[in-house]
């Protein structure tokens, strides 16, 4: 979904806006890098495609984020959260980096 508001601005504004990916799962975080590090097979595996979207280079950066500064997590865990909240009434947000694959 990114890819599309990304490429809906571009073509608007007529500008270059960098997607940069922020999600808080290791496993998928890791994704991109194993991908450069494994031959290419099952490119059709859904798994496959935030590596390819990254290989392409439709994805500027991947950002391995604390879960608790992750203001998705409010609106698909159970447990609530005051990163959305904070989002909401400041308009800004404070993501917890612990790791971020650089292009090579």
């Amino acid at each position: 979904m990114g890819g599309s508001v990304k490429t809906t601005i571009d073509r608007t504004l007529e500008i270059e806006v960098p997607l940069v990916v922020c999600i808080d799962s290791k496993s998928l975080y890791e994704l991109p890098s194993k991908a450069r590090n494994h031959t290419r097979k099952a490119t059709h595996d859904r798994r496959n495609v935030p590596p390819l979207a990254y290989e392409r280079r439709e994805i500027a950066e991947v950002k391995w984020i604390k879960g608790e500064s992750n203001p998705a997590d409010s609106m698909t865990k159970s447990k609530p959260s005051n990163t959305l909240k904070r989002l909401i009434d400041t308009n800004t947000i404070q993501l917890d980096v612990k790791e971020w694959v650089e292009r090579e």
